[in-house]
């Protein structure tokens, strides 16, 4: 199963909102919480942001269509 990683900070309102919404997505994707603090320093700004191989799908507030539909066009 590919994995999409899900790049947070922490209080953060819509990161946690971001990641619920998300979470239908578990059934096609593991989906893995990662800290901005863990080497992702350049999406500081932009949290939540979702990343599948070092590209981005979504950022700010998520969408799980434009989720898969960049994750197609990849």
């Amino acid at each position: 199963m590919k994995t999409l990683n899900i790049v947070v900070t922490e209080n953060c309102e819509l990161c946690d909102k971001g990641i619920k919404k998300i979470s239908f997505l578990r059934y096609f994707f593991n989906i893995r919480e990662v800290n901005v603090e863990d080497g992702y320093q350049e999406y500081l700004l932009r949290v939540p942001v979702v990343l599948f191989k070092d590209k981005v799908l979504d950022e700010g507030i998520l969408g799980n269509i434009k989720i898969i539909k960049n994750y197609i066009s990849i």
